[in-house]
């Protein structure tokens, strides 16, 4: 029922000892209100507020800041951390960059979340540094699988429950939701016979379990004092054979996936979900979208096999409230500026759409173009290399962050 819970650490502004406490006193009572439920849970994980720019001329530190965290996680069970670089501040980042490298690459349990777009602003420059981190990290990584732990934030939200695209708000310790839901829908598609029928049941059977899960957050951060933040309701998939969002594109009637009307059936979906937040009035936060992640969704990754997918299509699919370009293996000898202007596309989508959306592309060692990945992991599927189209030139900015001189988005987040 809940796909994971996502604690929000004020890592700079509160003394070790106090976190730990409050974290400790929050696990327990977390613990007991979903056992007392017997709800199932995947998973526990932290996330810290941006690297401050203090940092820049202290990189040194950056290693021993993780230590803390990485000890903290030992102590109360939690797997996953994940700490962001804002690079929208239009100041200096090499340092911090490189000592998170190093970090990153021995420390297993660290994702990073790299901000390129906030604020309606694109940091240009943030969007090359991303490019030649995602590159550094593919060539001293075990088959390109670590920058499954690196993603480009493009507008996302403050206390984002999915990883990589987290990052906490605040001076207190707050929690985010991410919930299951795709299980849902895929039962209510295989039970019914039109798109309208579909949409009335799912709404109402998700409207239910968003009411439910949210009365649950507010009653434990009442218990706890630490803050509710929001839940995340995104059709997410999981690579089980069971939980695709492909598969549930397919019932729908998009078969096979990627085929004409998936835009239509994203945008019918993401309608779903959206009707459900706003009329329960639930706390809300991160994409709360129909997400398209290859190497975890056995369907999709069929769909690359088959050659029934690209870069383009991935990108079209997200305006219509998808997750961007997210787990997409390229290959290995994938040039910085083709990286580079894919994140400023999809920056310039969510900036352009008032949307949140990420990057996640895996440059995949000594493999080309339609060759399969080797990963062998039972969190991820295996998916043929995607071509990332090259330009014959370089765009040659100026300028280290862009924003659009029109003063309205073409959309409105909700």
């Amino acid at each position: 029922m809940i796909r994971a819970i996502t604690i929000g650490l004020p890592i700079y502004d509160m003394p070790l000892p106090e976190i730990r406490a409050q974290v400790s006193e929050f696990s327990q009572a977390m613990g007991d209100a979903i056992n007392e439920r017997q709800w199932p849970m995947r998973t526990t994980r932290y996330c810290l507020p941006p690297l401050p720019t203090s940092f820049e001329a202290e990189a040194h530190k950056i290693p021993a800041l993780i230590g803390s965290v990485a000890r903290l996680s030992d102590e109360t069970g939690v797997r996953w951390f994940c700490l962001p670089v804002d690079l929208t501040d239009d100041t200096p980042h090499k340092a911090r960059l490189d000592a998170l490298l190093s970090t990153l690459l021995r420390e297993e349990r660290l994702f990073t979340n790299l901000i390129v777009a906030k604020d309606k602003t694109i940091s240009l420059r943030g969007a090359r540094s991303t490019a030649e981190f995602i590159l550094s990290v593919s060539r001293k990584s075990r088959k390109g699988y670590d920058n499954f732990r690196l993603g480009a934030s493009c507008e996302c939200l403050p206390n984002t429950p999915f990883f990589p695209f987290s990052r906490h708000e605040g001076l207190d310790l707050a929690f985010s939701l991410a919930l299951e839901t795709t299980e849902i829908a895929l039962e209510v598609a295989r039970g019914t016979r039109s798109l309208e029928q579909f949409q009335s049941e799912f709404v109402e059977r998700l409207s239910e379990r968003l009411v439910e899960t949210d009365r649950f957050a507010s009653e434990l951060s009442t218990k706890t004092g630490a803050r509710y933040a929001g839940l995340d309701c995104s059709l997410a998939p999981f690579p089980d054979g069971k939980t695709s969002v492909g598969r549930l594109l397919e019932l729908l009637g998009a078969d096979p996936f990627g085929s004409h009307g998936t835009v239509f059936l994203t945008a019918l979906l993401t309608d779903c979900l959206k009707t459900s937040i706003s009329s329960t009035g639930v706390r809300s936060t991160g994409f709360n979208g129909v997400m398209y992640s290859v190497l975890e969704d056995d369907i999709l990754s069929r769909a690359s096999r088959r050659r029934r997918l690209d870069i383009s299509a991935l990108n079209l699919f997200a305006t219509m409230c998808g997750c961007g370009l997210d787990m997409i293996p390229v290959p290995g000898d994938v040039l910085v500026d083709d990286i580079e202007l894919a994140i400023l596309d999809t920056a310039t989508l969510a900036v352009r759409l008032n949307k949140p959306l990420g990057v996640r592309l895996l440059p995949i060692p000594e493999h080309t173009l339609n060759e399969m990945t080797e990963f062998n992991m039972d969190f991820l599927c295996d998916a043929r290399v995607f071509n990332l189209p090259g330009s014959d030139s370089h765009l040659v900015f100026d300028e280290t962050q862009w924003a659009f001189q029109s003063p309205h988005a073409i959309g409105k987040q909700k």
